[in-house]
């Protein structure tokens, strides 16, 4: 009986524990989707650029500001919710007298495509000026475009995403949870803060208050390039009425040239530093003084290519944009053994090479060419579809095939299993274009060998230009 008792507290005891066991797991597993979740929402926010960011005040109705949005996006599918915030003003007796602590928010803020250019990344946001209170007409405003937005993730960030985390099947996790919550939400939110403030409106020399005001409290410049600055004037009618200098940054601005509403400072992109200009208005000797910090960084690709080389015959576009600069002041040179040399006034160089050889693009900011922002390709005609096999962890039989064709129109017609695989192709990513290729992955599992320790396998892939490619691969089996 007593035997009885304790191999029954025995299995007990062991029952008990496996219940706490699997607790834990569960435990485990809820914290480890919480943390991809995180994850996933790390990952996201990197997603979206905005970029060329430029204010614009030639509508006396509106206060306009355009920018780009840039990423990995469906696209039609952003949209925002922008705000624009500036600090209360408040009136004690006679003056008035700024309350940091509470924000006020415009609520006539409308954001929405620019295509003048038939650039469909660009938009505008526009504030209707007789929305706002004359008080809060000339404050500094902080900018967040609260954007919305379905996320289009390409292989080349998939692959990224899977060496870092060491395993595709993470990241195919991943993706599960962010189509998850795209799927309950709708889209993905994130927050997209401007790092300098806006100003809406000139004042002029109607206006009591004098001031000199640059618009933004950094700006960025491009390595060994000439730039120009702008800032408003107001409380002033004419050049005559007040005088500037620089109070510092004497080292870093070439000229400082006088005008009204708008005055402007110019140098060259060799160091970064902080540029004070003070205003004096001559009839009664008021003064005022801004400040902005010039940021020298080297010039950057806003949209870089990963294209290696383009084919015979296809019509190629080469995007030139260049981060922070206006796109209207970018050319590009076109040059190599296989096209004749050209140079396009716009930031886009098109053309359809008829020989093999090499293209060189080379890039122009007003006119000067650009150091470092060059870019080379290979002519060559359109090659047959790749396969590439991963064996997806040691020891095991389950491989990863990589499939990519060639061609700005072109992609899979058929992936055909000739021999030496078990069961079918299961379609891990669908196809999803790089430049001018596509890229598909399948995983599998190897059949066992009739002879010896290898699997042969075999696979034919053909795709739209009727190109074919048979693989013949060899790879060990385990049993």
């Amino acid at each position: 009986m007593k035997k009885v008792e304790v191999y029954f507290l025995i299995n007990l005891g062991a029952i008990l524990s496996l219940f706490a066991i699997e607790g834990e797991l569960a435990i485990y597993m809820s914290r480890q989707d919480d943390i991809l979740k995180n994850v996933a929402q790390d990952k996201l926010q990197t997603l979206v650029d905005i970029n060329n960011i430029e204010s614009n005040y030639e509508d006396p109705d509106h206060y306009r500001l355009f920018f780009d949005v840039e990423g990995q996006y469906e696209k039609g599918s952003i949209e925002f919710a922008p705000s624009f915030t500036t600090p209360i003003i408040e009136v004690e007796g006679e003056e008035l007298k700024v309350d940091s602590d509470y924000d006020w928010e415009l609520d006539s803020v409308v954001v929405e495509p620019y295509n003048d250019e038939g650039d469909e990344n660009r938009y505008v946001a526009k504030v209707s000026l007789g929305s706002v209170d004359e008080s809060y007409l000339n404050q500094p405003y902080k900018v967040d475009l609260g954007i919305k937005f379905i996320p289009d993730i390409d292989t080349v960030t998939y692959d990224r995403w899977s060496t870092a985390f060491g395993d595709y099947k993470i990241t195919d996790k991943l993706l599960k949870i962010i189509d998850s919550e795209v799927s309950r939400e709708g889209s993905f939110s994130i927050n997209r803060q401007f790092d300098s403030p806006v100003t809406l409106i000139y004042m002029d020399g109607q206006q009591s208050e004098f001031f000199v005001l640059f618009d933004k409290e950094k700006y960025t410049v491009l390595r060994g390039l000439e730039w120009e600055i702008p800032f408003s004037v107001g409380g002033v009618n004419s050049d005559a009425d007040f005088s500037m200098e620089l109070a510092s940054g004497k080292d870093l601005v070439k000229d400082l040239v006088s005008g009204l509403p708008r005055a402007f400072i110019t140098g060259k992109g060799t160091s970064s530093g902080m540029v004070e200009v003070v205003g004096l208005r001559k009839r009664d000797k008021k003064s005022s003084i801004t400040s902005a910090r010039i940021v020298v960084v080297d010039p950057q690709y806003s949209s870089p290519t990963e294209d290696k080389e383009i084919y015979i015959g296809e019509d190629y576009v080469f995007d030139s944009r260049v981060k922070d600069v206006d796109r209207d002041r970018i050319s590009v040179k076109v040059s190599g053994s296989a096209v004749n040399s050209k140079t396009y006034n716009s930031y886009q160089a098109k053309l359809k090479p008829k020989s093999r050889g090499k293209v060189m693009f080379e890039t122009f900011v007003d006119g000067n060419s650009v150091k470092g922002l060059s870019y080379e390709v290979k002519v060559r005609k359109v090659p047959p579809p790749k396969m590439e096999f991963k064996r997806l962890g040691k020891g095991t039989n389950n491989m990863l095939l990589t499939v990519t064709t060639y061609g700005n129109k072109n992609g899979k017609k058929a992936v055909v299993p000739l021999s030496g695989i078990y069961g079918k192709l299961e379609e891990e990513q669908p196809e999803k274009r790089i430049g001018n290729r596509r890229v598909v992955k399948y995983s599998f599992e190897m059949d066992e060998p009739q002879f010896g320790e290898t699997t042969e396998i075999r696979i034919k892939v053909v795709d739209k230009y009727k190109k074919e490619t048979v693989s013949d691969n060899e790879f060990e089996y385990y049993d």
